[in-house]
């Protein structure tokens, strides 16, 4: 049916004109021996007492040709109310009738030229929101920093604290605190690790770690604590 779809239709017509053309052929013979075409029980009847002839020969017999054409009959009826159960609901004849039109055909690629332009537009803005950690303007909003210096350097922490000011953060505590170390790094109070890599990025991707307790103490109530070390000198 998928090879040819026309041919289950052309094949029970052709069987339709072969029946009609025996069943004309077989009233005929009736007819002419002065008797009604009997139904199917009744010939079989008729071809057994018609089984000798009037001199006493046997094997006067209709033609079988017409007796088993004219007994496919139901067979056909049943063959073809199958045919018509695997067809497609008419509703969905009208539809798939409709939808393969070339106006809605091109409405379809419309919608989905559109859906693909959306899919694009949103995937590149997921991939700049990650890249870039938050939306500049609320990359460090409400999130308290504080500046300590380990360098006997002066002003870096200020410096440092307007540079994260500017990006967005809230500037907390700046001071000195008494450690050694020689690359800067930013430390993070519970729950703020997201919020400590956005300050790191801010100061070029310097090293995120946990906050300590003499750090804690030195921050007062900062979110995050930019440790600067001397790296930053100069």
């Amino acid at each position: 049916m998928t090879g040819e779809p026309g041919f289950p239709e052309a094949d029970v017509a052709v069987s339709e004109r072969r029946l009609d053309r025996a069943e004309r052929q077989l009233a005929h013979a009736y007819a002419e021996r002065g008797e009604p075409v009997p139904g199917t029980t009744e010939f079989e009847a008729v071809r057994a007492a018609s089984a000798s002839d009037e001199s006493g020969n046997a094997g006067a017999r209709t033609p079988a040709t017409a007796t088993d054409i004219t007994g496919e009959r139901p067979a056909l009826a049943q063959v073809t109310m199958e045919l018509a159960a695997l067809e497609p609901h008419p509703r969905w004849k009208s539809f798939a009738a409709r939808a393969t039109q070339t106006r809605w055909l091109a409405v379809i690629a419309l919608i989905a030229l559109v859906l693909a332009v959306a899919g694009i537009i949103g995937v590149d803005r997921v991939l700049r929101d990650e890249e870039s950690g938050a939306p500049a303007a609320s990359a460090g909003a409400g999130i308290e920093v504080a500046v300590l210096n380990t360098t006997s350097a002066s002003g870096i922490a200020g410096r440092v604290a307007t540079q994260i000011e500017d990006a967005g953060f809230i500037r907390g505590e700046i001071g000195n605190i008494e450690r050694v170390t020689s690359q800067t790094l930013v430390m993070y109070a519970a729950d703020q690790e997201r919020a400590a890599k956005r300050v790191a990025k801010e100061l070029g991707g310097v090293a995120v770690q946990r906050i300590d307790r003499e750090v804690e103490d030195a921050a007062g109530e900062a979110d995050v604590v930019i440790i600067l070390g001397q790296d930053r000198v100069g």
